[in-house]
Order: C-alpha cells, then structure tokens, then sequence
C-alpha cells in the first residue's frame, strides 16, 4: 500500500510560495475594498433636494377647513356642480397659490374664497417640510 502513495513533500520554496501567494492575494483584497468603500454617512452631492412636489390631495392632512358658502343666486339658479382648483401648499402648510381649473363660472368665487383660508399639515420629504402642487375638488350639491 504504502508504494502507491506518493509522498508529498513541502520543501522551503514550496512553501515560501504559497505564503507569498497568500499575502499577495490579502493585498490586492484589502486595496480593492478600500479603493471601493462608500461613505453610507453623507448623502450624495448631485442629489438636491426637489423645490416642490406633486401630491394627490387624499396624501395631505387638511388641518383646518372652512365650508364653502353656497352662492344665493346660484342656488336659486340650481347650479351645481365641481369647482377643480389647483394649488400650492407652503412649506408652513398655508394654501400660497391658487387659481380655477374647471367649474361652473357662479361657484368659482365662493369655492377660491374658501379654499384660501385653509391650513395643511407640513408634508415632509426626507423629514423636511416642502411645498406641494395639487388639486382640490370643490363640490356643490342641492339639497333634495
């Protein structure tokens, strides 16, 4: 038995090349791992942060909300209908701008004046507060 087994001896060179073969494998690792690191604490530079954002109305927490007064001459009219407005929610959650999409032409008036007494909750991006587009839906219905 013992004649077919060779056996392998590790003479000092041998050896000498594989722990050299090692330590340059170790190198080029840590070099790549250093040359290849990111910084996770800062964020980015050529990500800013956007001026403002579009927001579907039902995202946004209406804090206090003024009825829309029905117009008297529009009622006696029995027009009724959707006042469409778009508008842009401050920082602060104030309604900043604002102006008629679509709507019948008597309930615009009563609709804007109401619409810009309104408060928001701040909506935040990235935890900071930021102004926001959206629309408001505006709807007037008489009483059967």
């Amino acid at each position: 038995m013992n004649l077919t087994r060779r056996n392998l001896e590790l003479t000092r060179a041998r050896r000498l090349a594989i722990v050299a073969g090692c330590a340059v494998v170790a190198i080029a690792t840590c070099t790549s791992a250093l040359a290849l690191r990111m910084d996770v604490n800062q964020p980015p530079s050529n990500h800013t942060a956007p001026k403002s954002v579009n927001v579907k109305s039902d995202a946004l927490k209406l804090v206090s909300k003024n009825v829309p007064v029905y117009p008297v001459q529009a009622k006696k009219d029995r027009v009724q209908g959707t006042v469409v407005l778009a508008t842009t929610i401050g920082k602060d959650g104030s309604v900043e701008q604002l102006r008629v999409v679509s709507g019948p032409a008597a309930l615009q008036r009563s609709a804007l004046d109401a619409v810009r007494t309104w408060r928001y909750q701040p909506f935040l991006f990235n935890g900071d507060p930021i102004e926001v587009k959206t629309s408001i839906n505006v709807v007037y219905t008489l009483a059967k």
